[in-house]
C-alpha cells in the first residue's frame, strides 16, 4: 500500500506538516461514522501493537494483530510484520514509527477489520492526529485509541474510583478556565477493570466516542487493556 503517511524517511517538521495538513481535511470531510446503533453490525475487531528491539546495531521493530470475533469475545487469529525503524521516538509521533508495521500485519489478518484498537491515542494530541488516526486514515477502517499514559489534555482521572465502566472526560482545556466557551472533549480516561489503572481513550477515525467506549469495556476480561490489546502485546513479548 502506498500512502505518504506511510512515509519513514521523513523530518519531524515534515512528519508535523502532514500532521496538520491531514488534521484539518479531516475537520472538513464528511464520511459515515460508526455510531452505537452500528455496534450489532460489528464482527471483527483488531487489537494492534509493536515491540522493539535491537539486532546488528539497527533497531527493529515487529508488530502483532490479533483478530478478535466480536460475537463470541474470544481471539480467532494472529499475525506479525516486522521492519527496520528508521523514524525516530519522538512523543506525538508515534504512527511514523509503527503504522508501516501495523498495516502489513493487518493485511495478513484472513478477515477484513470492522474496527481496530491501538495501544495510542487518537484525538488526544496537539494536532488531534495520534496513532489511532493516522491508521483509519491510511486503512480507511474506524480505529480508536487504548493509550495507557495520559498525553494532552484537562482530566481529574487521580480521582477515578477504579470500579469498571467509571470514567472521567478528557478536556482540550482547562475546565476552570471561565473564558473557554465551547470546551472540546478529547476523550475518557476509563476504569475498564476493576482496580486497575484507567485507560486513556479517544477516537481515531470514523468512530463515535460511544462506541470506542462501548467496545473497549465489552472486549475487556482479565487486565486493565481490552482483550485484544493485551494478546498483541503478550503475544509479541512471546515472540521476540
Amino acid at each position: 500500500m502506498q500512502h505518504e503517511l506511510l512515509q519513514t524517511d521523513l523530518t519531524l517538521n515534515e512528519a508535523g506538516r502532514l500532521q496538520e495538513k491531514y488534521s484539518q481535511k479531516l475537520k472538513h470531510q464528511e464520511h459515515k461514522t460508526l455510531d452505537t446503533s452500528d455496534i450489532k453490525e460489528i464482527n471483527w475487531v483488531v487489537g494492534v501493537d509493536v515491540s522493539y528491539y535491537k539486532e546488528r546495531h539497527e533497531e527493529w521493530g515487529e508488530a502483532c494483530a490479533v483478530l478478535w470475533n466480536f460475537h463470541l469475545n474470544k481471539m480467532d487469529y494472529n499475525c506479525f510484520a516486522k521492519g527496520i525503524i528508521t523514524f525516530p521516538y519522538k512523543p506525538g509521533f508515534l504512527g511514523f514509527r509503527e503504522c508501516n508495521l501495523l498495516v502489513k500485519a493487518i493485511e495478513k489478518l484472513p478477515e477484513t477489520p470492522d474496527i481496530i484498537m491501538c495501544d495510542a491515542h487518537g484525538i488526544i494530541h496537539p494536532r488531534r492526529f495520534g496513532e489511532a488516526v493516522q491508521l483509519g486514515l491510511i486503512l480507511n477502517i474506524p480505529t480508536f485509541g487504548v493509550a495507557k499514559n495520559p498525553f494532552i489534555g484537562f482530566s481529574e482521572w487521580k480521582t477515578l474510583v477504579r470500579k469498571k465502566g467509571n470514567k472521567k472526560p478528557i478536556w482540550a482545556d482547562d475546565p476552570q478556565n471561565s473564558m473557554i466557551v465551547n470546551q472540546e472533549l478529547l476523550g475518557y480516561a476509563v476504569c475498564l477493570k476493576d482496580i486497575m489503572k484507567p485507560m486513556f481513550i479517544s477516537v481515531g477515525y470514523k468512530i463515535t466516542l460511544d462506541v470506542a467506549l462501548e467496545i473497549a469495556l465489552k472486549t475487556t476480561k482479565d487486565h486493565k487493556q481490552p482483550e485484544p490489546l493485551y494478546l498483541a502485546d503478550y503475544l509479541l513479548r512471546k515472540k521476540i
